[in-house]
């Protein structure tokens, strides 16, 4: 909870992430102690709150670039998208994997480890310095990380990300549905900054959306709450994937 709160508003004051998180302030103590030893966090040079103290300053402290990168992908029609980051949300590097319709999923798994170790060695990052992956898809993901449903992957549907991407990449995997984690990109760094609800609707190659109420997505019992799908305009027209 700590981390989370630091990667969504930078450096905070211990009060400060007492007061946001509800943790009580000796949990967050001990916590921080716990994290500045581990080299995640690190003393901020200025504390927002230490401005208008009076007396000593309250100390700050944020994520440290150098604890870790993660990395991000993401499953779409004919390509795969990836991103290479590291914990104070800086974007290292960028790829586009082109790909073939109705790619599988053991072949994208060995394209998406040859394309991270290419990003880690030409950008001098540490593969041991990778604390995780995250995978979108368009289409539902139940909590355990398999794909529901698929019209834009087909290859994709009944798929258990986690059991695909894991063995391969030997790291943990994060998997979610693509509208969910726009709205998560949202309500961390775009327009959706200090909004506890609202829904995002997406129009692209599929249409989608997400639902964000109280700070947290609403997934529904099968992980597919937002996503409104399509209707049809022409019943004359091509028939949709």
């Amino acid at each position: 909870m700590i981390v989370r709160c630091l990667s969504e508003r930078g450096a905070l004051s211990a009060s400060q992430i007492t007061s946001l998180t509800g943790l009580a302030r000796s949990t967050v103590s001990t916590a921080l102690n716990g994290l500045r030893k581990s080299g995640m966090v690190i003393e901020a040079p200025f504390s927002r709150e230490g401005i208008k103290a009076i007396g000593r300053p309250a100390a700050a402290v944020t994520l440290n670039p150098t604890a870790g990168t993660c990395v991000g992908i993401h499953l779409a029609l004919q390509e795969i998208r990836l991103i290479v980051a590291d914990v104070s949300h800086s974007v290292i590097a960028e790829q586009t994997i082109p790909m073939a319709l109705d790619y599988q999923p053991q072949q994208a798994a060995q394209m998406v480890k040859s394309a991270i170790a290419q990003s880690y060695k030409e950008n001098g990052l540490r593969a041991a310095g990778l604390l995780g992956v995250g995978v979108s898809v368009s289409g539902p993901v139940s909590r355990d990380g398999v794909v529901l449903r698929a019209s834009m992957v087909p290859t994709w549907a009944g798929v258990n990300i986690r059991d695909v991407f894991g063995p391969v990449l030997e790291q943990p995997i994060f998997a979610d549905n693509e509208s969910n984690c726009s709205a998560i990109a949202e309500l961390m760094w775009g327009a959706a900054v200090g909004q506890d609800d609202f829904v995002l609707f997406k129009i692209d190659l599929g249409v989608g959306g997400a639902i964000v109420q109280n700070g947290r997505l609403v997934t529904g019992i099968a992980g597919g709450a937002g996503e409104f799908g399509y209707i049809s305009i022409d019943p004359g027209g091509d028939l949709c994937r």
